[in-house]
């Protein structure tokens, strides 16, 4: 139970962000005196009548609020241990001034931890905490990101199922420059790391105590001003290059259908086939888009000539004119690389950096690439990239934000705490903004709260702890850089127009030139005229040859490129004055 409700049973509108209002700031008045008593409540029930000893409370940003105190129980009564583990506590401060004026406050709300019984002094000592990881751990992912805000990312963190709820609400905090916490009452809130322009309380000279001033100053070599962040982000990039081939029988004198034949026919020559051309497409390591294309010899006519002389032919396949498209396919590994700097005025000089690093690596998995290679190609030759430009951004969202923190938080390790009668820091939470002008001079942001209330010596003294930011400079938006260009041309292209190779005669019918010998290295068509002119003439194998072009080795290899960003973070100069 918390303020009298079990945990997480109130609303989600009790998740808040602490940011305190402002009406203007509240001066403390010295020399007034006080009359003051608590009332404490545990499991619903007064028990302020049995209390002994001292009350203390802590209430620190960023961590859960815990309380003490001790109660007598009297002889004659059981005790019984396990019974007082989990009750509800709260405790109320309530003072009266010198001119009868009555001030009531909550000082805390939370549940009984651990009690520890002393069985000579017959006293309770009871340790409480409000619970904050347990009630963070209650919640749902989507009340966290109400509450929490902040950005998050899988690909930098981990996958949130199966994880603590408490650590998720951690990763997104790493990423604001503010606190989560709960109020004396137990609502949970993020409070602001930043102080207010004014002022919410100002303690003037003579209200803090004697010799209670201190103050803590941050070590240079704890005071993080330069951060460093890689990204390798790496996705497929599908690639289809296409590969055209043209072949012409040299006899058609480049005309197509009958007229083409008509040339051939005068000096006819084997021809090559279907099958012939498709293998040598496929014999390529390319795979064949579509179907062979071009003139092929007709089949049997009467008189295609025009000359009278009929034309038998029984075998279809044959080709005067061809063409056919081959295509590759194969997955190229994309590494996208990121090189981040953030750094506040005091990184800028390697004499006086102090540096932190950050890394974040992630690969997107795509079903997609198993079986890119084995299905038939189709289309234009083509690249596509199985890239998730929302990871890409959501991942650099998450690092710089959380750079940006690392600095920030770096920058407020500086501590001026003092000390004051707690009537006069009634109300003043862990949202507010203080103002001291006693043996030193500063404002900050209120870091901690600690009550200590002896019923004993009748003392209520409050420690109250400021953060005081210093780094000064001005800030660039934390903008995510734009991809680096990591394109290549497609590869796809024509073959070239192949060649032709004919033996069987000693020399050329058409220009009675002598036939070359045979070049086994000839890409094209090789064969034999229809008639030779010497018995003793070569025959030169029937076969269609093509060559598939080399795929260069930046196509193939992993590719990569690397964009650069540098960020200044500016600090604010909380005023401290010794």
């Amino acid at each position: 139970m918390i303020n009298g409700a079990p945990l997480n049973s109130g609303p989600l509108n009790t998740l808040r962000v602490g940011v305190a209002p402002q009406p203007g700031p509240e001066y403390r008045v010295h020399g007034t005196s006080y009359v003051w008593r608590v009332r404490l409540l545990v499991g619903g029930v007064d028990m302020t009548a049995i209390l002994t000893g001292q009350l203390d409370v802590d209430r620190e940003e960023g961590a859960a609020a815990v309380a003490g105190f001790s109660l007598y129980l009297a002889a004659g009564q059981p005790v019984l241990p396990h019974a007082w583990i989990g009750q509800a506590v709260t405790l109320d401060y309530i003072s009266r001034d010198r001119y009868g004026a009555v001030t009531e406050a909550r000082l805390y709300t939370g549940l009984l931890e651990l009690p520890t019984w002393d069985a000579t002094s017959r006293v309770l000592s009871c340790e409480c905490s409000d619970q904050l990881q347990q009630r963070i751990e209650g919640l749902t992912l989507e009340q966290i990101d109400t509450l929490c805000g902040g950005y998050w990312s899988a690909d930098v963190f981990e996958p949130v199922d199966g994880r603590s709820h408490w650590d998720y609400a951690g990763e997104r905090m790493s990423t604001r420059a503010a606190s989560l916490d709960a109020d004396t009452y137990g609502n949970l809130r993020t409070t602001s790391w930043y102080a207010a322009g004014t002022p919410h309380f100002v303690f003037g000279p003579g209200q803090t105590l004697d010799g209670s001033v201190q103050l803590e100053l941050q070590a240079h070599g704890g005071t993080t001003n330069y951060v460093e962040i890689t990204l390798d982000y790496r996705y497929s990039r599908l690639w289809q290059a296409n590969q055209s081939f043209g072949w012409t029988h040299p006899e058609t004198d480049g005309a197509t259908g009958i007229p083409g034949f008509c040339n051939w026919r005068t000096y006819s020559t084997e021809l090559p086939t279907t099958e012939m051309i498709e293998s040598a497409i496929t014999g390529s390591g390319l795979a064949l888009i579509g179907r062979v294309g071009g003139t092929q010899l007709p089949m049997s006519m009467a008189n295609p000539c025009g000359n009278g002389i009929p034309w038998i032919n029984s075998f279809p396949g044959l080709w005067l004119i061809a063409t056919a498209t081959g295509a590759r396919r194969w997955v190229q590994t994309v590494t996208e690389k990121y090189s981040l700097v953030l750094h506040t005025p005091l990184g800028e000089s390697e004499a006086t950096r102090v540096i932190s690093r950050d890394s974040a690596s992630f690969e997107i998995e795509n079903s997609r690439t198993d079986d890119w290679e084995g299905e038939p190609p189709n289309g234009q030759g083509r690249q596509e990239d199985l890239a998730d430009n929302a990871r890409r951004v959501a991942a650099l969202e998450c690092l710089l934000h959380r750079g940006s923190t690392t600095l920030v938080s770096a920058h407020r390790g500086t501590t001026l705490s003092f000390q004051v009668p707690t009537d006069m820091a009634l109300n003043i939470d862990l949202v507010h903004t203080l103002q001291v002008a006693d043996k030193a001079t500063s404002t900050g942001k209120c870091r901690r709260i600690q009550h200590v209330l002896d019923l004993g010596s009748g003392t209520a003294i409050t420690t109250l702890d400021l953060a005081v930011m210093q780094g000064g400079g001005v800030s660039d938006p934390l903008t995510i850089p734009a991809a680096p260009d990591t394109s290549l041309p497609n590869p796809s292209g024509g073959g070239g127009l192949l060649g032709t190779q004919l033996g069987g005669r000693l020399n050329n019918p058409v220009t009675g030139l002598p036939i070359p010998p045979y070049d086994e290295n000839r890409l094209g068509f090789s064969g034999n005229w229809s008639v030779a002119d010497d018995t003793s003439a070569e025959q030169f194998p029937r076969r269609f040859d093509v060559e598939a072009r080399e795929i260069p080795e930046q196509y193939r290899d992993e590719r990569t490129a690397t964009a650069s960003a540098t960020y200044r973070v500016g600090i604010p100069n909380d005023p401290l004055e010794l």
